[in-house]
Parts: structure tokens; C-alpha cells; sequence
């Protein structure tokens, strides 16, 4: 199965959403087959896909065979998500399991929103088949840090060479950060790409959000940090990517950005 079929199959869909909303639970079949109301082959057969596919994992634990998240998959996070932008705006509510009243999820998707989603997901496909081919980073998986201060300026940085992107977007000024090494989490990475930016050291308090990009091919994860130390620790080890590092007023952002300004960055900075 191709992440572009992600959707089509109904029984994938309901899968989908009761794992997406239900992220530490695990799952036998006969228990699916209840909580879903769908037939125990049908929802065998696109488990089977799923594991494939690398989402899910599954375990026997006595005569039962439980399906669970694979949440080392690097390929999760995205399909998360973009499944989840698209079906949110449907009813939330699970079925309750263990003999209590089951309700089915209502998974009237538009038109539209499906062909978007197919969209978004052939996107990161294609990312994800660059990304299989390295060795030592993860070329095309970004952390990217939004550091304020103590006076609630933001810590920005002038690209040395531009980048373009679609539609002859040109990224001059961004967040500090970078691409993720193998053997490092996602905290670890921001926290090493700001200080070797900037020359600042920062605590990462939380992520932000997580999208695969609108005008560049990469999936980026924004972390919010604060500052261990206000004083620079040391130059920036990384000159010939960075020609000027700013504090900023996050007012001011709007007019440095020549970029898409991430939606949910925009409102934990208090601006509309």
C-alpha cells in the first residue's frame, strides 16, 4: 500500500482515527471488531497493510495477537498529522470497548479535504523515500527553535545563501536550527543547532507544532526554548550559513519573513 491510498479504504479510516486518538492502547481483533463494527476480516486485512507500511507493530500476548502504534517509525509523525488535519473537523468520540455501548465515527470527509490530504502524503512520501537513503542525518527532518528572552524578543536568523522555494519564495530570514542527526532526539537537535547558529544555549520547554512545509520539501518540527544563559556562550560555529543573527519584537517577524509563517507559531507568540 502507498501513503497516497492512506484514506481510501473506510475500514483504514476508522483504524486510523481510534489509534490516532488513542495512542497508548492496544488492540485485539475481536475487541476492533466491536468497537468498530466492521467485519473481523476486513479489519485484518488493512492491519496486515498497515504493519507493512511500517505504522503499526503487533504482539501476542497469550492467545491474543495485539496491534499497537509503531512510534519509532519516522514515517508516524507526519501521517499522524495530515490523517488527523483531515479528520478532525468529525465527530471526536470513540467507541467504548469491553461490552459498553459502541458508537460508530461518523467519517464524512469531503471531497476536497481527501485529494488535500493525498496531496500533503505523496509529499512526504517523497521526502521519506529521499530520507531512507541516509546514513549519518536525517536530511529532510528539521528542528527549528523559537527562542525568546527575558524582554519577549525572538531570536531570528539571516540565511547566508537563500534558498527558494515553490512559487519563487526565497527563505532569507528564519528560526535557528537544522537538520537531525540519527542518534540524537528531536531536543538534543534543536538545542545543538541553535547553539552552533547563534551561539546561545537553550532549554527546549515544548513542541510547538509539526508540519511538512507548504514551500519547501521538509517536515519541521517548532520548539519552543527559553534561554539557559542571556549571554552569547560562544560564536557562531557556522558562518557561511548565517550572515546575521536578531532579536526581534514578534510583531516585527511579519516583516523579515519571506516565507509561509507557521500558523500555531504565530498564535503561542500572541499575534493573529
Amino acid at each position: 500500500m502507498k501513503l497516497t491510498g492512506l484514506l481510501k479504504s473506510k475500514t483504514r479510516r476508522k483504524i486510523l482515527k481510534l489509534f490516532f486518538y488513542n495512542k497508548e492502547k492496544k488492540y485485539y481483533l475481536r475487541e476492533l471488531e466491536r468497537t468498530l463494527s466492521l467485519p473481523v476480516g476486513n479489519i485484518r486485512r488493512e492491519l496486515i497493510a498497515l504493519e507493512d507500511l511500517g505504522l503499526f507493530e503487533r504482539k501476542k500476548e497469550g492467545r491474543r495477537v495485539y496491534y499497537f502504534l509503531n512510534k519509532e517509525s519516522p514515517i508516524l509523525p507526519p501521517v499522524e498529522e495530515m490523517v488527523l488535519e483531515i479528520l478532525d473537523n468529525n465527530n471526536r468520540r470513540i467507541p467504548e470497548v469491553e461490552g459498553k455501548k459502541t458508537e460508530v465515527v461518523n467519517f464524512d470527509v469531503e471531497k476536497k479535504d481527501i485529494e488535500l490530504l493525498f496531496l500533503k502524503v505523496k509529499e512526504i512520501e517523497n521526502v521519506l523515500g529521499h530520507l531512507l537513503h541516509k546514513k549519518s542525518r536525517i536530511e529532510d527532518f528539521i528542528n527549528l527553535g523559537v527562542v525568546r528572552n527575558e524582554r519577549g524578543e525572538v531570536l531570528l536568523i539571516k540565511r547566508a545563501k537563500e534558498e527558494k522555494g515553490r512559487g519563487k519564495v526565497v527563505l532569507t530570514w528564519a528560526f535557528p536550527g537544522g537538520t537531525q542527526r540519527l542518534d540524537e532526539t528531536r531536543e538534543e537537535c534543536v538545542v545543538r543547532e541553535v547553539l552552533a547558529e547563534t551561539g546561545y544555549e537553550v532549554k527546549p520547554i515544548k513542541e510547538i507544532s509539526a508540519r511538512l512545509h507548504p514551500q519547501f520539501p521538509v517536515f519541521i518540527i517548532y520548539h519552543l526554548c527559553k534561554l539557559t544563559s542571556t549571554r552569547r556562550m560562544k560564536k557562531t560555529i557556522e558562518p557561511h550559513e548565517v550572515a546575521e543573527i536578531r532579536w526581534v519584537k514578534p510583531k516585527k517577524i511579519r516583516e523579515l519573513f519571506t516565507t509561509d509563517f507557521e500558523p500555531k507559531v504565530k498564535k503561542e507568540l500572541g499575534l493573529k
